[in-house]
């Protein structure tokens, strides 16, 4: 028997069985093969919500991949922007300490249009061309009106040095006298400057903390120095 006659035949003995099935039999039937449909369109859609779900994936990976990319370029911007900066500082102190080498300090000398050399490497007078101020704490602070260079009584923790001969802290490097006694002189010779201007000054404090050893209090000016030692009169 072909198999077209065999399809056939079955289908005529299925359809005899129901018809000698009763009405609740048939009506389980139904309702089995509506379960088995309804199964059917549930994976299907079970498997839709997976392929949307995995598009959405990619979409999020995607603008996620985008954030960082942008994330990662704003820090190399804002990493540029400070070595910037920092080349800007470092040029502007090397300008400065090159004035301040050259300067005289001095008042007197003639400007011109073509030659003003006078307003950043001082005059040739006897007199200094410097201001004076006293500080809240009694320590005399000068600065070149010329050149722009402030000095100030030296603090020791800003002559500490590491091994490329960098300013660091006093943890990690080691501290140099030499240079210390140098700037303790020039100092001294900068607050006896001949000038004619007047010294001005501001409220004299007594700046003092208390030594739990001696259970006193002590002075305290060196923490004053050290706190506005990198301020200047500029």
């Amino acid at each position: 028997m072909s198999e077209t006659k065999k399809s056939v035949v079955e289908e005529i003995v299925n359809k005899a069985k129901i018809a000698e099935l009763s009405d609740e039999e048939k009506e389980l039937i139904a309702l089995e093969k509506q379960s088995k449909e309804l199964e059917v369109q549930l994976k299907q859609q079970q498997l839709e919500a997976a392929k949307l779900e995995q598009e959405e994936r990619k979409f999020h990976i995607k603008d996620l991949k985008a954030r960082l990319a942008e994330r990662e370029l704003t820090e190399k911007q804002r990493a540029n922007d400070l070595a910037q900066r920092a080349a800007g500082f470092r040029q502007e102190e090397a300008n400065d300490k090159f004035r301040w080498n050259f300067c005289t300090h001095k008042k007197g000398g003639n400007v011109s249009p073509t030659d003003m050399k006078v307003l950043h490497f001082g005059g040739n007078k006897e007199q200094y061309a410097v201001l004076k101020h006293m500080m809240i704490n009694g320590d005399i602070w000068v600065l070149c009106l010329r050149c722009g260079k402030t000095w100030k009584p030296p603090v020791e923790t800003s002559f500490f040095f590491d091994e490329k001969g960098q300013n660091c802290a006093p943890q990690d490097g080691k501290f140099d006298k030499v240079k210390f006694e140098k700037a303790q002189f020039e100092y001294m010779q900068a607050v006896n400057f001949n000038t004619n201007n007047s010294m001005s000054a501001s409220v004299q404090c007594r700046f003092t903390t208390f030594d739990p050893q001696s259970g006193k209090n002590v002075d305290a000016t060196d923490v004053y120095r050290e706190n506005v030692r990198d301020t200047t009169l500029r």
